[in-house]
């Protein structure tokens, strides 16, 4: 007898996975933006969640149940949301080195 377990189930779905990512990185992206110490707190919360999923998604078994029940299309969306939350709060962090070099100017 076999049994058959589901991945997916167990997984966010990519509207929760996009969710999470931009509005931890839209949030690091003000933050950042206001004062450049909030890039200290948003990025390695954004840097652990982005690693352990990471590796959740290359794990040998679960990575091809994974590819199995949702397709390529998730493992891409969800390399790119992950980059894009992680990107936003250094953008936000330049925006802030940009408005302070026009100040001082």
């Amino acid at each position: 007898m076999f049994l058959l377990f589901e991945v997916m189930d167990k997984h966010p779905s990519l509207p929760e996975l996009w969710g999470i990512c931009l509005f931890l990185g839209v949030a690091g992206f003000f933050m950042a933006r206001k004062n450049p110490l909030f890039l200290v707190i948003i990025s390695p919360l954004l840097l652990l969640f982005s690693v352990l999923y990471y590796s959740e998604l290359n794990a040998p078994f679960i990575g091809d149940s994974i590819i199995s029940e949702a397709g390529y299309g998730y493992v891409v969306q969800s390399y790119i949301a992950m980059f894009i939350g992680n990107l936003l709060p250094i953008v936000g962090f330049f925006v802030w080195l940009l408005k302070k070099e026009k100040t001082l100017s």
